[in-house]
């Protein structure tokens, strides 16, 4: 498995750990191009870039990009559960290696590390005239980069 694939598998266990306690929402990975079960978490790959960072090192800094798009079904819950996200992400994200498996059958060592660099809330207004069903969104946004690499 790629380093980018235990990334992006660490990122979609990291929001379902986050919502464990919230058995009632839905964790879906990339945007619900089906039927919209509110409250929904949309967890989805943003850019990947590789900059340049040292002379010599052909590798570069791999820098990559999220979006956690929130829908429920009032203001209070958007907000609380954007939050939720937002704070839970000063710390990071560790990334599993899910060479060694997945659990409950394998506990995978810790293989690297996603360091946070910025993290954003947006809101979307939603047009009651577009949609069927009135809900309101959010999407936190987050760049981060591999420390370990």
């Amino acid at each position: 498995m790629l380093l980018e694939t235990k990334e992006d598998t660490s990122v979609m266990a990291f929001i379902e750990d986050l919502f464990s306690d919230y058995t009632f929402v839905n964790i879906v990975s990339e945007f619900p191009d089906s039927t919209l079960d509110i409250p929904t978490v949309a967890v989805s790959i943003g850019k990947a870039t590789i900059e340049q960072f040292e002379l010599g090192n052909r590798d570069g800094r791999r820098v990559r990009q999220y979006h956690i798009d929130v829908f429920t079904s009032s203001m209070v819950q958007r907000n609380e559960f954007a939050y939720l996200v937002l704070d839970a992400l000063k710390n990071g994200i560790i990334v599993y290696n899910y060479n060694e498996g997945f659990p409950p059958d394998v506990t995978p060592s810790v293989k690297e590390h996603l360091q946070v660099v910025s993290r954003h809330f947006i809101p979307v207004k939603i047009q009651p005239e577009l949609v069927e069903k009135l809900y309101y969104r959010a999407t936190v946004s987050f760049v981060a980069t591999n420390d370990r690499t």
